[in-house]
């Protein structure tokens, strides 16, 4: 009898794997894996080579938060662009783009090694990014079926999550053996992921959504962002709500993970960089490890239960303030702290899943784009803002970091409850 149930699950996995990994998905992945790989790379890349030759973390700092203007500039057109372009070739075209950019500054820098080449190539990067996000994320909807939607970006997030992992694990192998001398050879490489990636997109098949036609393209753009103003302000006033709940959480939640988790390791338990890298290992696979999870567990966990990961979240903070309150060892709190922040990781891979998936399928097919690119916009706006203000927060109150985290984690479940009602909402129509 248990043969018979253990025959019967796998049947039932393999067919699942069958209806979500068809031929046009797994091209999407191909394409999506070696374009998000040498992006990971060159900007890793470009991170090691600007502290070297500047020594300066203020002047990473500038062109880092410069990287980030762009897209909160461009995407809302990239979405315009999205929906109303083909995205085969669009995809086709950017990551073409891409592997021009990084090919021309190659051998410009092979030429002659200038500093503002490599400032210059991450600002362009970020540039086509702000046009690559939406067509790639209103594309998932449009090759998987409503009933594989959370699976196929579960997956897609597992990718990504990987790509964070180990792309600049092999960036540094690739920075160390190259050097500052034969960076144009990283860059040469990253070339050949982004047209070998191009050239995969090629064989996609992405339906192009039918859009309304207007006189000018000052008109499209227009009349495009009203449409999509209306949709999230006034006829779908859930969407929007979703999208400034979730930069609210992403506002509290990510500078704790970018700048407090290293902060605390380096400053406060005044351990050295291998722990820290350590546990950026870690996260990594947790990050992962929630994407599978995910993926078990479509269909049967509900939208409407998204605000119960995001209390979840804000607990995980109290354990490692109050460690750092008794002031327990070093290696204590680094465990604590480990845990701590792989809880929260590890539920917001879950929680993001499901959040693009609810926003993807409630929207209608043919603003999709647009969607998108305002939700990536505002989430732009908030995790620049946050990781600043939280940088000079656990700066001046080092003495009372204690505090800094309950105050946070208190904001977070608050939010997380006053979210409730949203998520039902989104819920109902999901259904």
């Amino acid at each position: 009898m248990s043969g018979l149930l253990l025959y019967n699950a796998l049947c039932e996995v393999v067919n699942m794997i069958k209806k979500v990994f068809s031929k046009n998905f797994i091209f999407f992945l191909a394409g999506q894996t070696l374009s998000m790989f040498g992006t990971n790379i060159i900007k890793f890349a470009i991170s090691l080579y600007i502290l070297e030759v500047t020594a300066s973390a203020t002047v990473f700092g500038w062109i880092t938060a410069a990287s980030y203007i762009p897209p909160i500039i461009l995407s809302p057109f990239g979405g315009i662009l999205a929906d109303r372009k083909n995205k085969k070739n669009l995809m086709v075209a950017l990551d073409g783009i891409y592997g021009m950019i990084t090919l021309l500054m190659g051998i410009a820098f092979q030429r002659r090694e200038e500093f503002g080449i490599v400032a210059g190539l991450l600002i362009l990067l970020s540039i086509v990014s702000a046009f690559e996000a939406p067509v790639v994320q209103s594309s998932v909807p449009l090759i998987q079926t409503n009933e594989n939607l959370t699976k196929a970006n579960a997956i897609v997030n597992q990718i990504t999550s990987l790509s964070g992992l180990l792309a600049p694990f092999l960036a540094g192998i690739f920075y160390s053996i190259f050097g500052k001398e034969y960076f144009h050879y990283i860059m040469f490489l990253c070339t050949v992921c982004f047209l070998l990636a191009a050239s995969v997109e090629l064989h996609l098949t992405i339906p192009l959504q039918i859009q309304h036609c207007y006189d000018s393209m000052v008109d499209v753009f227009k009349y495009d962002f009203k449409d999509t103003l209306r949709l999230i302000l006034k006829e779908k006033q859930h969407i929007g709500a979703v999208m400034l709940l979730n930069a609210f959480f992403m506002f509290l939640i990510q500078p704790f993970l970018s700048i407090g988790v290293p902060y605390i390791i380096s400053v406060k338990l005044e351990l050295d960089s291998v722990w820290n890298g350590g546990v950026q290992v870690f996260l990594g696979i947790l990050g992962i490890a929630g994407g599978f999870v995910a993926t078990a567990i479509s269909g049967k966990f509900q939208i409407k239960n998204i605000y119960k990961l995001f209390i979840g979240m804000g607990l995980a903070m109290i354990p490692v303030s109050l460690m750092i309150l008794k002031h327990n060892s070093a290696k204590k709190t680094y465990f604590i702290l480990s845990l701590s922040a792989g809880a929260i990781i590890f539920l917001a891979s879950i929680a993001g899943t499901y959040i693009v998936s609810g926003i993807q399928k409630v929207s209608p097919q043919n603003m999709l784009g647009r969607v998108m690119a305002i939700f990536a916009t505002i989430n732009n706006c908030a995790l620049p803002i946050g990781v600043w203000l939280y940088g000079i927060i656990y700066e001046k109150f080092d003495k009372q970091l204690f505090g800094v985290l309950i105050i946070t984690a208190v904001f977070i479940i608050f939010g997380s409850i006053k979210g409730k009602k949203i998520y039902w909402i989104l819920q109902q129509e999901y259904n």
